[in-house]
């Protein structure tokens, strides 16, 4: 009872704390009526602005810092040179168009016309220092750049030459990190006033933790947009983001959590919009502790999985299992459940036995009186996952704790090396070598724990020298099966993307990378 009261009067203060947003929000002008927030805010609302919120905005204006690339190309603010469409097929973006002359030569042509903000020409030298300055600066974005030379032909033209032939040079540059913008000395991206992008938008007002707020940019080279404004707000409270999609003001609310799924059944201000994403649910595992650093150990772990419980419990039931990274990768069906094909908990304890943790009378194991522990972390919507994951591990006497928060304290607990395992999904679309390299190389960005294997690196090496499609599926689906079975990471489903849209906009289209495809030029509000 005490529990439930708790919880009323949380949902309480989430929807004060709501309604003073909508009066004293980002970019919000001021009123002086305040007798009824919701409805005043439902009054100020215009044709011309757009508002957005999610679980976290960018943390900063330039795009070498994780997360900002893909939430300003998200709201509109920065371009990439190639984008996949909703049906998975990559298209010229800031890119006018492309052409392969040869297995290892490719040629980008640009836009004549297209412009930074600030009336730069976004030329051939320009975008190319765009991209040096991201492989330079971002570990997310520099195995898409690796074994590729860029030469400006004349301003409108990029030669790409690779290392290895018929690499799909569309697929590469395709990836949200890759943001252009401009390196010309002034531009160092520490503040607004010193970005530059291409977007359709520009950035007008930046709070940390809490908005960020675009104007249209009447200077745009392409088709520019009729809403006028874009605000984007953090949100970090769950049940605070259901209420802001179901409060009507907010026309795009991104990371729903599941288990709210249902309350948009009968809402008149706001549809959902599930997409399964192209993003494999991890538990990436930290291989340099002593405990986990034995395959045995980690493999035990894999079995102890139920991860048609995890899906039902962490997801509402709203995805699918799979095995391996790839998984959540259609072109990767047949490797889709390989080696953990079930939840084998007789499996697990043997595993730990045979690595000498031996379960104690407490119900907890131990080796050499040292307790088997994992500190699990978590963010977003997580947290019902982390606690499954809780649950499964302890019935074979592994002392599970979960602390969910903001993703950089994640980030903060990998610096220091306090953390054992932690949730996240990293997408599986685009160039597969690029991808597998991320995860698994030495110095890989998703190589959190810091996983090395001599086999796997020479498979890594055989994937990046692939000539031809074919050959390429055939190395991943290898590659998928190896990792499984040494399991430096367990993966558990595609995560859902689950959107609330507002039934006052049109224009909005679905996409398995929603994270990066919210704002485009056609949208409309009634």
């Amino acid at each position: 009872m005490t529990g439930t009261k708790n919880r009323q009067k949380s949902i309480l203060m989430i929807c004060c704390l709501l309604a003073v947003s909508m009066l004293a929000g980002c970019g919000a002008k001021p009123t002086d009526e305040s007798s009824n927030a919701l409805t005043e805010s439902n009054a100020t609302i215009s044709a011309s602005e757009l508002v957005v919120a999610g679980n976290e905005i960018a943390i900063g204006v330039d795009p070498t810092v994780y997360p900002a690339a893909d939430y300003l190309l998200n709201m509109g603010a920065g371009e990439i040179l190639f984008k996949a469409d909703a049906n998975g097929v990559i298209q010229p973006y800031f890119a006018k168009d492309v052409s392969q002359l040869d297995e290892y030569t490719w040629e980008i042509k640009l836009h004549p016309n297209a412009t930074f903000w600030s009336g730069d020409p976004a030329d051939a030298e320009a975008v190319i220092a765009s991209l040096m300055r991201s492989k330079a600066l971002d570990p997310k974005a520099n195995p898409f750049l690796q074994g590729i030379d860029f030469t400006a032909v004349d301003s409108e033209t990029i030669q790409a030459v690779t290392e290895t032939p018929n690499v799909d040079i569309t697929l590469n540059l395709s990836s949200p990190q890759l943001l252009i913008h401009n390196t010309a000395e002034k531009y160092t991206y520490e503040s607004i006033e010193t970005a530059d992008y291409t977007g359709m938008y520009r950035i007008v007002e930046f709070k940390p933790a809490q908005c960020m707020v675009f104007e249209k940019n009447e200077n745009y080279w392409g088709t520019k947009p009729e809403i006028q404004r874009v605000v984007h707000e953090q949100i970090g409270d769950a049940d605070a983001r259901v209420i802001a999609a179901l409060s009507g003001r907010y026309h795009v609310v991104m990371d729903i959590p599941q288990s709210a799924y249902s309350q948009f059944d009968n809402s008149e201000e706001a549809k959902i919009v599930l997409v399964p994403g192209a993003q494999t649910q991890t538990i990436y595992l930290n291989c340099e502790k002593e405990a986990l650093n034995d395959y045995r150990v980690r493999q035990a772990l894999g079995w102890a999985l139920d991860r048609e419980e995890l899906i039902a419990l962490g997801m509402e039931g709203l995805s699918e299992p799979v095995t391996t990274w790839l998984g959540s990768n259609p072109t990767y069906e047949k490797v889709k459940n390989a080696y953990y094909d079930s939840c084998n908990v007789e499996k697990s304890a043997q595993l730990l036995d045979d690595a000498g943790w031996i379960l104690d009378e407490d119900g907890f194991r131990y080796k050499d009186g040292q307790q088997l522990t994992i500190l699990l972390r978590t963010f977003r919507n997580d947290q019902a996952l982390g606690e499954t994951i809780q649950m499964q591990w302890k019935k074979i006497g592994v002392n599970v704790s979960v602390q969910h928060g903001d993703y950089s304290l994640i980030a903060t607990a990998r610096e220091t090396g306090d953390w054992d395992a932690s949730v996240e999904a990293w997408g599986t679309f685009g160039n597969v070598s690029a991808l597998l390299n991320a995860q698994y190389a030495a110095d890989g960005a998703a190589n959190y724990g810091r996983f090395q294997d001599k086999k796997l690196a020479g498979m890594l090496e055989s994937l990046a020298q692939a000539a031809t499609t074919e050959e390429r599926i055939k190395i991943g689906e290898e590659i998928s099966l190896y990792v499984a079975e040494q399991s430096p990471a367990l993966y558990i489903a595609p995560r859902p993307q689950i959107t609330a849209v507002s039934t006052s906009l049109e224009g909005f289209v679905p996409h398995f990378r929603q994270f990066e495809n919210v704002v485009n030029a056609n949208l409309r509000i009634k």
